[in-house]
């Protein structure tokens, strides 16, 4: 169970009104830098809004994946611990030139092809399409951020390492409140409980600024967005989820 934390009526109000924003912005699948703004400025009006960041002990199943059986017949990686994190209100990703090779890149729906591996998840109606628009999306955004902070300005979009932690957060909080809203996401806690255990990850790499830790989020994250929910048979293939798909 998550420990109680304190909080005021002003404080609640705010968390209430920053959740029904985060309704607003899956409802209307929009998640880019923009809805950021505005959701890390709904999060500023009291001192601090708590938002879980658990951290990762990778020795342990998950929260309420227990007894779950991946797809290569594993058992889902890891159990986040809740700790609080308060995060500050901070700038919008950086605006730059039209011509520039990092100029963010919304989302193409387009692309979304999930891959044999996670299809079953979606296909059995265990999550929405809601929810797997908003995974695609969360994926999308923080690979292009992670490979612009790697590999710089023609790789991507440019973050520091605090400001990529609470872009992973913002993502993190619009999934934590879908899953929570999905009539069957039991069926679907092997998946789910590894995305909340990767963006775990990533948050507590870009927090140490441990460049190891950050280059293994790299790869997963990379993998989830590029194979996993594009199916992109052209891409790198680091191997690096338990939901890798194998290709001749």
């Amino acid at each position: 169970m998550r420990p109680l934390i304190p909080m005021d009526k002003k404080r609640i109000v705010t968390l209430a009104g920053t959740l029904v924003l985060a309704g607003a912005v899956v409802a209307a699948g929009v998640y880019g830098p923009s809805v950021w703004k505005v959701f890390r400025q709904q999060s500023s009006i009291t001192d601090q809004v708590v938002i879980q960041s658990p951290a990762v002990d990778g020795t342990k199943a998950s929260d309420g994946a227990q007894g779950t059986v991946l797809p290569d017949g594993t058992a889902p990686p890891g159990k986040a611990t809740p700790t609080a994190t308060a995060p500050s209100t901070i700038s919008p990703p950086p605006q730059v030139d039209a011509s520039s090779k990092s100029k963010y890149r919304e989302p193409d729906t387009k692309q979304l092809d999930l891959a044999p591996s996670v299809a079953m998840f979606f296909g059995e109606n265990a999550l929405s399409n809601d929810a797997e628009t908003l995974i695609y999306g969360a994926a999308w955004n923080i690979h292009e951020y992670v490979d612009g902070y790697l590999y710089g300005p023609a790789a991507g979009p440019q973050l520091n390492e605090q400001d990529i932690k609470k872009y992973i957060v913002f993502h993190k909080t619009l999934l934590d409140k879908q899953i929570k809203n999905e009539a069957n996401a039991s069926k679907a806690l092997a998946f789910t409980g590894y995305l909340d255990v990767l963006l775990n990850k990533g948050i507590d790499a870009f927090d140490s600024k441990d460049k190891a830790r950050i280059e293994q989020f790299h790869q997963e994250i990379h993998d989830l967005d590029a194979h996993l929910m594009r199916n992109d048979v052209n891409a790198k293939v680091y191997g690096a989820t338990p939901f890798a798909t194998k290709r001749t």
